[in-house]
């Protein structure tokens, strides 16, 4: 495919080479990112969509890992984003999920849903998981550089944006399968706490009621 100047994914590849020439000198250069996990790297991309292939051995500036390099590109630098005890199972239907949704190839777009937005997702529902859905807790990749895909949300910023930008934290919900979902055992717990209140009252009532039966028979041996 990379091989195919007329194919979307090297358009995409070509326009984002010239913008990076220009704009990377001014903190806006444009990356491609892809995810290694559990002995696999998923990348997406315009027209193929989400890919998988074997991590390449070594990672870094390997010849194994340049490979995957887009044309024209340089290898930067790895990072660990953190961890996740998702088994490559689930892993699977993470992925399943995404391509069933707005990552399928036809949906790449340079600005508003590229491989930095896959990135991001796919590594938010990796990493947070069922936390996703405690509106209490802070969700967020602290170690996703926010320059990686400043080029693109400053696209979206300036009209760029189609209606279907991509909402990573929204998206990911969906990815790790929470939609619908409003939370752990939240709404088990909220009806038993629910029940066992309506339990209690009513007990209280009942209570209420012997007692003031027991009055009201007080009441009526005095009065004979």
């Amino acid at each position: 495919q990379q091989s195919q100047a007329s194919s979307p994914a090297s358009q995409s590849s070509a326009l984002s080479n010239f913008f990076s020439s220009i704009l990377t000198p001014l903190g806006f250069g444009a990356y491609h990112t892809s995810i290694d996990c559990r002995g696999f790297r998923y990348q997406f991309g315009a027209n193929m969509g989400i890919a998988r292939t074997s991590s390449p051995g070594g990672g870094g500036e390997t010849a194994d890992s340049l490979r995957f390099l887009p044309p024209n590109g340089a290898y930067r630098e790895s990072i660990v984003l953190g961890q996740t005890w998702c088994e490559q199972g689930e892993i699977n239907a993470i992925i399943q999920r995404m391509r069933d949704g707005k990552f399928k190839g036809e949906d790449y777009h340079l600005a508003n849903r590229n491989c930095n937005h896959f990135c991001e997702t796919f590594a938010t529902a990796l990493i947070f998981g069922n936390d996703l859905l405690d509106s209490n807790k802070s969700i967020k990749l602290e170690k996703f550089p926010a320059w990686i895909n400043r080029l693109a949300r400053t696209g979206t910023s300036m009209g760029l944006d189609d209606g279907k930008a991509c909402d990573v934290l929204e998206e990911a919900k969906l990815a790790a399968g929470l939609k619908g979902k409003v939370g752990w055992g939240l709404t088990t717990s909220a009806e038993n706490k629910s029940g066992t209140s309506n339990a209690a009252n009513r007990s209280q009532k009942k209570q209420l009621t012997e007692k003031q039966k027991a009055a009201l028979a007080k009441l009526k041996k005095g009065s004979k």
